[in-house]
């Protein structure tokens, strides 16, 4: 086994508290061949210094200071222009490696043929380091699972049901990053995740099922990192999967988007470039969104292929799809988030509740008024009998009746 240099690029900002440990927890690698490349970007408490203080005693680490925070992509991306390495390996600045994590994947890769790439499981933890895996049980599963390497497998999951790989396991050959590129600066809840996408449409990726990282989940300090639960950072990661699943299906070798998609197909025998855009669009209507259903990605898309001749034919010949079809789409609610169709459904839960107090009283003043018209009746009844003959010849008799009932 050779001994080649694995660079290693962590970006910080304001993450004092648990820098520190993650800086330590690289340095303390067994595998000793590494360039550690820090970027801050822009910090404003003492994480400069204390990335300073580490470098002055550990040549192995090459730190750049941003003058101005512009977010993780930016900064990731500065970076991987100082990466020298042969491998690369990503580690975030609040999360945590074990001893060996290197040595061990790097054994994996260098024995498993075609590996370049590389994931592990991982365990999570809080902000304060608890650990956290029972409570976070679904997420838990969802980084360790297992999983074949083939990219079908991983575009088929990463199409249906979003991101399970854990950012601060990754090592990968360096030459992956040079041809894919840099992360896209319009992402800053999913940029990994599209990172992801674009290496499986060239790459299988490998997961080795050994717990190497301790990722760290912030569940009471919400601002902290892009892993918080606020409903602004949850809106936007929501957001950033349709824009990434937006753009699924480009650049996507046609052999293998059959190969992935075709148990989904409406058409089992689709081939054809019309109808491989047909049903990349029927796909595409069916996107998760917050757990629900939502087409918008699919009307988009079909809005092109309806206004082009030739896949506009192959909709109607071929799948019974025309303009009126397109209508009954673009009749739905689909442009607000799940947090808006969760307040609507609320609304409409409450509009019936209310519609129900509503009809309720309606009858209540119904009857009212029914008894109303009944002591109005009796009244005049009474007064009647009151006011006749008879009852005033007979009024010494009541009284004598009255008076015997109280003495007997």
């Amino acid at each position: 086994m050779f001994n080649p240099k694995i660079s290693i690029l962590m970006v910080n900002y304001n993450h004092e508290i648990h820098l520190p440990l993650a800086i330590e927890s690289v340095l303390a690698q067994s595998y000793r061949n590494i360039q550690f490349v820090i970027v801050d970007d822009g910090s404003t408490d003492n994480s400069q210094k204390i990335i300073a203080d580490y470098a002055a005693k550990d040549s192995r680490i090459e730190y750049y200071f941003l003058t101005q925070n512009r977010h993780i992509c930016h900064a990731t991306n500065f970076g991987f222009s100082k990466v020298t390495g042969e491998y690369l390996a990503r580690i975030d600045s609040d999360d945590i490696w074990y001893p060996d994590k290197l040595q061990k994947q790097l054994n994996f890769m260098q024995k498993t043929p075609d590996c370049e790439i590389c994931f592990s499981w991982t365990d999570l933890i809080d902000e304060n380091g608890k650990n956290i895996n029972t409570s976070e049980q679904d997420l838990y599963n969802l980084f360790n699972g297992q999983h074949p390497s083939c990219q079908e497998h991983w575009l088929e999951f990463f199409f249906i049901h979003g991101n399970c790989l854990s950012h601060p396991s990754l090592l990968m050959k360096t030459k992956i990053q040079q041809e894919i590129g840099a992360f896209n600066p319009a992402y800053r809840q999913v940029h990994d995740f599209d990172y992801w996408i674009r290496i499986a449409k060239k790459y299988p990726i490998f997961v080795m099922e050994e717990k190497l990282t301790a990722m760290r989940r912030f569940l009471s300090s919400s601002a902290l990192n892009t892993s918080s639960v606020t409903e602004e950072d949850t809106t936007r990661y929501l957001n950033e999967y349709l824009l990434v699943r937006k753009h699924f299906f480009d650049d996507m070798n046609p052999e293998l988007f059959v190969r992935t998609f075709r148990p989904y197909f409406r058409k089992a025998e689709a081939s054809s470039r019309e109808e491989l855009l047909c049903e990349q669009a029927f796909l595409l209507c069916n996107c998760n969104y917050g757990g629900k259903a939502n087409p918008i990605l699919g009307i988009m898309k079909l809005e092109e292929l309806l206004n082009s001749p030739s896949t506009a034919e192959v909709l109607e010949n071929t799948y019974g799809f025309t303009a009126k079809s397109y209508y009954k789409l673009t009749q739905q609610h689909i442009f607000c988030d799940s947090f808006i169709q969760d307040s609507l459904l609320t609304a409409e839960s409450d509009s019936v509740r209310i519609e129900k107090l509503t009809k309720h009283l309606t009858d209540c003043q119904k009857q009212l008024e029914e008894s109303r018209k009944q002591i109005e009746v009796l009244s005049d009844t009474l007064e009647l009998l009151t006011s006749s003959t008879s009852w005033k010849l007979t009024a010494p008799i009541r009284h004598i009746l009255e008076h015997l009932r109280k003495h007997t």
